[in-house]
């Protein structure tokens, strides 16, 4: 059933995309009322685009989770709460409304809680949920108090109504001139950072993705913390202030992904590993986004490269993930000197795993180089030479510690102790190869999803058609 429910919002999700291709945006006004009043969920290019990504990668997971969770107490419970998980980022990105966006992240957020203590008879994943649940409350808090602040200071909720009285100053009487607005925007940014593992606020991520089920873990740093990239892209673009962000959040991208990489290389746990990876390459996306905010000419491919990355990496790393999950469900360990030529037994998965892993050191001609090297073009045209220097040396940072872990499980003899490991099911086989495919596919052919992300980029930039159709 949730492997089903899936593939049928696969299917939904790129009918959608395939409307919006048209210049259409769709709107779906709740019980028939209308914005700004009513509740209504609003289809543009760009949140279709990142709606087909999360329930690609949610599709992937529970294809995987046949095989990975086979023998597990309480699965239905887990599947329960993927589904759940999986509603509540559709409901984030598909809203017109920023209460709501509230709501759905928290439905998102406690299921994610939950998946991630899963295997509560152990103390590892216990503690990482409660220690996800803590910052993760802190967030969504501080995202409920910016939330309020708008409300208060514009009369409305809707996204489309927030953009539109910004514009023509239509503020509540004795809001104009104050700190309302700035502290607001200042702290939705804050909340979402924290959903998307921005420096400093990344600590809870290298402990709750490497202890929840590998599945799980798959769809947490594919596609949950992408969720917090989309409504930074969003909410930067809605609430239009006098105020420059894009040095801002450069500096933000460049400490994040020089913390992502330096500690991915001190790590001897896989999954601990692939962790901060996400961490760096969230860093990479932000830089993409202080392109955009920019403006100027680059503006658009700044955008155009950063939501790519969102794809590639979403795909790269919920291969890798599986990939990860598949080795230590037949091993039984994450650590890395107790998986030392693993490959040599399972011959397919390292097959596997060296696509991934190139894909993700950015070697050509994989999808990985294509996004990355997008982002840096973008920074350079847009005269932030200093920052692409900085994440070139990332990447290479990157390629060293890519390069160890493929030494490790492939290249070294196996150890005595790996000689009755093998391959994992074809359910686990099956979804493993198509996003290996797709690695391939969208670095020697990467035009169709150049072309949708920059659809996508161009319409999260058309703010008057999203209002036009918002508050028609």
């Amino acid at each position: 059933m949730a492997v089903g429910a899936s593939a049928a919002t696969m299917a939904m999700s790129l009918l959608l995309l395939f409307e919006t291709l048209k210049g259409n945006i769709v709107v779906h006004k709740m019980a028939g009322w209308s914005a700004p009043v009513g509740i209504i969920l609003v289809v543009d290019g760009f949140n279709a685009f990142i709606a087909s990504i999360i329930v690609g990668v949610v599709l992937a997971a529970a294809v995987f989770s046949i095989g990975y969770m086979r023998g597990e107490a309480s699965l239905n419970y887990y599947y329960a709460l993927v589904m759940l998980m999986l509603g509540g980022m559709m409901g984030v990105v598909l809203t017109g409304d920023l209460f709501n966006l509230f709501v759905f992240l928290e439905v998102m957020s406690i299921s994610a809680y939950g998946l991630v203590a899963f295997k509560s008879y152990e103390m590892e994943p216990l503690e990482a949920s409660f220690k996800y649940l803590i910052m993760g409350g802190t967030a969504t808090t501080i995202i409920l108090l910016g939330v309020a602040l708008i409300y208060g200071a514009v009369g409305t909720v809707n996204l489309a109504d927030i953009a539109c009285r910004l514009r023509s100053g239509s503020l509540l009487p004795g809001v104009s001139g104050s700190l309302v607005l700035p502290v607001s925007l200042a702290l939705l940014v804050t909340g979402f950072g924290l959903k998307a593992a921005v420096f400093p606020l990344h600590t809870w991520l290298p402990d709750a993705h490497p202890a929840a089920p590998s599945p799980i873990s798959a769809i947490l740093s594919g596609v949950t913390i992408k969720v917090g990239v989309y409504a930074l892209f969003r909410i930067l673009f809605v609430i239009p202030l006098n105020v420059d962000f894009a040095f801002a959040v450069a500096v933000l991208s460049v400490l994040t992904m020089t913390v992502g990489n330096v500690m991915a290389m001190l790590q001897t746990d896989i999954k601990r590993l692939l962790a901060f990876s996400s961490i760096a390459n969230i860093g990479y996306i932000l830089l993409a986004l202080s392109v955009g905010l920019s403006g100027g000419t680059y503006g658009v491919y700044g955008l155009t490269s950063g939501l790519l990355h969102v794809l590639n990496h979403a795909i790269m790393k919920g291969l890798l993930f599986l990939t990860a999950g598949a080795i230590v469900h037949a091993a039984g360990t994450r650590n890395l000197e107790e998986l030392v030529g693993i490959g040599h037994r399972m011959k397919a998965t390292a097959i596997i795993l060296v696509i991934g892993v190139l894909a993700m050191a950015g070697v050509p001609p994989f999808n990985g180089f294509i996004s990355e090297f997008s982002i840096l073009l973008a920074a350079l045209g847009a005269g932030m030479g200093f920052f692409a220097a900085l994440m070139l040396a990332n990447i290479l940072l990157a390629f060293s510690y890519y390069l160890r872990l493929l030494y490790i499980l492939v290249w070294q003899a196996p150890r005595e102790s790996l000689s009755t490991v093998r391959d994992p099911s074809p359910s686990m086989i099956l979804p493993m190869s198509v996003l290996a495919s797709l690695c391939i596919v969208f670095g020697v052919w990467p035009q169709p999803v150049l072309m949708l992300s920059h659809h996508a980029a161009l319409s999260l930039l058309n703010l008057n058609g999203y209002i036009a159709a918002s508050l028609s």
